[in-house]
């Protein structure tokens, strides 16, 4: 069966390898890159739910990558309330994303600021659309 996705595919493929080389020459796994992307919302902290949640990283990539950035003092856990588990980063850590997902996201901001304030949004609608809709069809399976 062939797919019309093929194209996007590729594309997808690209991206996702782009962000790739950007974590390994900034010497981060995915999955820290990931965490510290999340970080850039909550500056104060957040509890460790909205971490795997809102990076669509599984919870036990979450644990171990953050067990990790604790070992190297780039972070912090304490409890919550309830059953809630707050992360912080660390000066160190905070130091960390501003030498890597600020400078990625210089770069994304470069790219979309180049494309008119139409294309800017066909971009967002459509690819909201298109995981949203594709989200839901996978729960129907």
């Amino acid at each position: 069966m062939e797919s019309v996705f093929k194209d996007w595919s590729y594309i997808e493929g690209l991206i996702n390898s782009a962000y790739h080389e950007a974590a390994l020459k900034m010497k981060l796994s995915d999955s820290e890159m990931s965490i510290l992307y999340v970080f850039n919302a909550y500056q104060e902290g957040c509890n460790q739910s909205v971490l795997y949640k809102e990076s669509c990283l599984k919870k036990s990539t979450v644990n171990s990558a953050l067990r990790k950035m604790e070992r190297e003092e780039l972070l912090y856990v304490t409890p919550g309330t309830g059953r809630n588990t707050q992360v912080f980063l660390t000066e160190k850590g905070k130091q960390l994303m501003e030498n890597t997902v600020y400078r990625m996201i210089e770069i994304e901001n470069e790219i979309y600021n180049a494309w008119t304030s139409q294309e800017q949004e066909l971009f967002m609608r459509l690819n909201r659309d298109f995981a949203e809709k594709l989200k839901e069809r996978v729960g129907e399976l």
